[in-house]
């Protein structure tokens, strides 16, 4: 659990939904294991001593799977903020004269089609909206 918690700080606990249920999941399991660890030490029995090995096992293949899926998404947090970084660093570098930077006026070109694409896409489906009422009213009448 201690190599869980350091991943979890680097992370800044911000890690998907479906993560944080496997670790609340992962301590339940915790609690089980101390109330079988409990029962075992109450009853020394051979039933109770496979159910405990059962519930460690069970126990240790959770936490090594949750501090695997931590570590991966880590590394890939690590590298998204290493690609930012560089290109970050490289943008300066291509755009030293923003008045002459071509990326500028592209990116310009592109949200104008963007928004002439959302236009052209209400105008389509009105134009259709329009058309099947016209086609309900004509086989209506027939």
């Amino acid at each position: 659990m201690e190599k869980i918690e350091i991943l979890l700080e680097k992370l800044d606990n911000r890690i998907p939904s479906s993560l944080a249920k496997r670790l609340d999941t992962l301590d339940d399991l915790q609690e089980k294991l101390e109330a079988s660890g409990e029962d075992y030490e109450k009853n020394p029995t051979d039933e109770n001593r496979a159910s405990y090995n059962e519930v460690i096992e069970y126990v240790e293949k959770m936490e090594l799977g949750v501090i695997r899926d931590l570590e991966a998404l880590l590394e890939k947090r690590k590298a998204e903020e290493l690609a930012k970084g560089q290109a970050n660093e490289s943008a300066p570098v291509q755009a030293p004269n923003p008045s002459s930077n071509p990326t500028t006026e592209t990116k310009e070109v592109k949200e104008e089609k963007k928004e002439g694409n959302g236009v052209l896409t209400l105008v389509i489906g009105g134009v259709l909206l329009i058309a099947s009422f016209g086609a309900i009213n004509y086989f209506r009448k027939q």
